[in-house]
């Protein structure tokens, strides 16, 4: 007895045993039996494959009088396993029924059948999805699990026939369309499980093939590929149209997409091919799934190269359709089956898990920042979230629908096809457009932050470069391409940007009397004062004299940029406003009625009144702390001339003569004393004076020369 060509080994053996008079679980222990013990594994279902070792397939070739080579031909999964042995010699078999070992089937059209054997039998085969229509007897070949098979009888008309030619005919042109239908079979999938309200097609083939034999739940379930099939085929010769990818790889302009409608071709072409063409509406807004994933990779494999392009036809794992008998089990009633609903094949629970921890992270970044635009070092707690979504991101293409609708739950742009930072700064842009309106592009973005005006200039200028997704996102803040053409660029006015910081500081000087602000983390009435006034005072003393800034400033407080510490300065403005409020400084009471720290400051300043600069001198004896100096007071812009005529503090000098003398040096640490005397921190001032001269004058500096002389 010969087996058809194609034939499940199990269905060749069943046939075998009928004309033997037998069953094949009778005929298989037989065929199986070691020294007297049955070498079989498993129980034979209607839908199970048995596999067979070398004996016994030499068993099954003398019992059926057909050369082993001719059955190896003949049955695609003779020598496909080698069995597991409940006995360690001996012939063996063993059932599988699983969809990871069982190739798809279905059964053979009853009428060829008698044509080829010569008799009504029932025969399984494996079945490409090319060879279900049996084209003589317009029948469909179905498989269902845990039954022999359905034989459905296909409506008039030429539809699936014409499917089928144009199917093969499609497979004769390279290995291309077998990856093309594949994927066309899991958009399709994808589509019937979402089954769009203005889909009227397939609910109709649906009732229209029903075979009444099967329940209506479990029909729903099996016979998507039948129902699907036509259009399946329609898509698969789409998508390995060489002319048809080329336009998608030239609307891509370079990028990848972000949604569907970055590709408008894409949409439309599918819908004109199956006719619905309310399906572009649907396709356009899609940013995930099967369908989009080709597209992903299409772009991809143009800049790739082959590696890339075999990529293209390789569906995702949780992009293909789910097998039939797990999705039977989901829809079973416990009762009729007792099947519960199993985890869907191919995903790993760690996996599942690991997403699912790092989403409730991901959960808790937009509810401070309202978005999911992370740096990839960014930390929420001890979680890595960037490390995390950046991986999330390398694979997007090939997540699940429920993942990718949990995280544009949170941030519809979170896998943007463009750098993140462009993300971040879009939002400041949006957020500052929420209140303040629309940039004026044309004006060169005026109120907006320097930053974030050249950024948006940027963008106006690199307009036609920018992704479709990004000129949509700019048009939303009042960005369009009308308006970036008249762009005009942010060119802050240095002059408007002092007389803006010059205002904050006569406010200040007037509330506080000085300008000894010191620290660039001071902000006055939002403004930051410290910073913008240490910069002031950095350029003062790099230029060689004095500057419309520095003048504009000694204006309002002369002291803003004193020789000596700012901390002095402010202590010393301290005293002045309560000495001019009416407070008398009682230097015998212990200063009673000042702040303490205040009165310790005073104390200081009488205790060595030697050691300060003569201008620090004057300033004390204006409110009648110190006696007035017999010299000439040395005023701010006299103070260069004053120290090349020689004019130094008696005490100081007559101090650090007196140490060389004694100790061959002046090398002393800033907080010594010598004979009562504050040596240390004199000299320390004496060294930056320094400094300075030599910063801003190429002639030495007639203090430093004195003090040279000594050491």
């Amino acid at each position: 007895m010969a087996p058809v060509h194609g034939e499940m080994t199990q269905s060749f053996l069943g046939r075998l045993a009928a004309r033997y008079g037998l069953e094949i679980k009778e005929l298989l222990p037989a065929v199986a039996d070691a020294s007297g013990r049955s070498n079989v594994m498993g129980r034979a279902r209607p839908d199970s494959e048995v596999f067979l070792n070398q004996e016994a397939r030499d068993r099954v070739a003398v019992l059926c009088r057909v050369a082993s080579h001719h059955l190896h031909k003949a049955l695609p999964a003779w020598a496909q396993e080698e069995p597991r042995r409940r006995f360690p010699i001996g012939p063996a078999a063993q059932f599988h029924h699983t969809p990871e070992m069982v190739l798809p089937w279905g059964p053979a059209c009853p009428e060829c059948t008698v044509r080829r054997t010569g008799r009504p039998e029932d025969v399984r085969l494996y079945l490409q999805p090319g060879q279900r229509v049996c084209g003589v007897h317009r029948a469909w070949l179905m498989q269902v699990p845990g039954t022999a098979g359905c034989v459905v009888a296909l409506p008039a008309g030429e539809l699936w026939v014409q499917a089928q030619k144009r199917h093969r005919k499609l497979l004769r042109r390279g290995t291309a369309a077998v990856g093309a239908f594949e994927v066309a079979q899991a958009v399709t999938a994808s589509w019937w499980q979402r089954m769009w309200p203005r889909e009227q097609l397939w609910p109709a083939r649906l009732r229209a093939l029903w075979e009444s034999r099967v329940e209506w739940a479990t029909w729903q379930v099996v016979a998507r590929e039948a129902v699907t099939y036509p259009e399946a085929v329609a898509l698969a010769a789409l998508l390995a149209d060489g002319a048809f990818r080329r336009r998608v790889v030239a609307e891509a302009r370079g990028g990848v997409p972000f949604r569907l409608a970055d590709l408008p071709s894409l949409p439309m072409a599918v819908a004109r091919c199956l006719r619905r063409p309310w399906l572009v509406e649907e396709l356009a807004a899609q940013t995930s799934g099967p369908l989009f994933t080709w597209a992903h990779q299409c772009v991809r494999a143009h800049r790739g190269g082959q590696a890339a392009e075999r990529g293209m036809w390789a569906v995702a794992s949780a992009h293909r359709p789910r097998p039939v008998a797990d999705e039977l089990a989901e829809v079973a009633r416990p009762a009729g089956r007792g099947v519960g609903a199993k985890r869907r094949r191919g995903h790993s629970l760690q996996a599942d898990k690991a997403f699912a921890s790092g989403l409730s992270y991901a959960r808790r970044y937009p509810h401070e920042h309202g978005n999911l635009a992370v740096q990839k070092d960014t930390m929420v707690d001890s979680f890595r979230l960037g490390e995390w979504l950046h991986n999330v991101k390398t694979r997007a293409w090939a997540l699940s629908q429920e993942r990718v609708e949990a995280l544009e739950a949170l941030d519809v742009w979170w896998n943007v096809p463009w750098p993140t930072q462009w993300q971040r700064s879009y939002y400041r842009a949006r957020d500052h457009a929420a209140v303040h309106g629309p940039p004026d592009a044309a004006a060169g973005f005026p109120g907006t932050h320097v930053l974030n005006g050249e950024w948006l200039y940027l963008q106006c200028s690199h307009y036609d470069a920018l992704h479709p997704e990004q000129q949509r996102l700019l048009a939303d803040i009042g960005i369009t391409v009308e308006v970036a053409r008249m762009a005009r660029p942010r060119r802050a006015s240095m002059h408007a940007g002092f007389e803006a910081a010059l205002a904050h500081a006569k406010a200040y000087a007037a509330e506080h009397r000085h300008l000894a602000v010191s620290g660039k983390s001071v902000r006055y009435q939002g403004y930051p004062l410290g910073a913008w006034l240490t910069s002031q005072r950095s350029r003062a003393r790099r230029a060689s004299s004095a500057t419309k800034r520095s003048l504009a400033l000694d204006a309002i407080d002369p002291w803003w940029n004193p020789p000596w510490p700012l901390a002095w300065q402010r202590a010393y403005a301290h005293v002045r406003r309560l000495v001019e409020s009416g407070q008398r400084l009682d230097a015998s009471a212990g200063f009673s009625g000042i702040d303490a720290e205040l009165a310790r400051w005073l104390s200081q300043q009488r205790a060595a009144p030697q050691s300060l600069h003569p201008d620090q001198r004057r300033l004390l004896a204006e409110i009648g702390m110190v006696e007035p100096s017999e010299k000439t007071p040395v005023a701010v812009g006299d103070d260069q001339e004053a120290h090349a005529a020689g004019a130094m503090p008696d005490a100081g000098l007559a101090s650090a003569r007196c140490f060389a003398a004694e100790h061959g040096h002046l090398a002393v640490a800033s907080d010594y004393v010598h004979n009562g005397y504050p040596l240390g921190r004199w000299l320390a001032s004496q060294r930056m004076q320094d400094r300075r001269h030599a910063r801003s004058s190429a002639g030495p500096w007639p203090r430093g020369q004195l003090l040279a002389a000594l050491d």
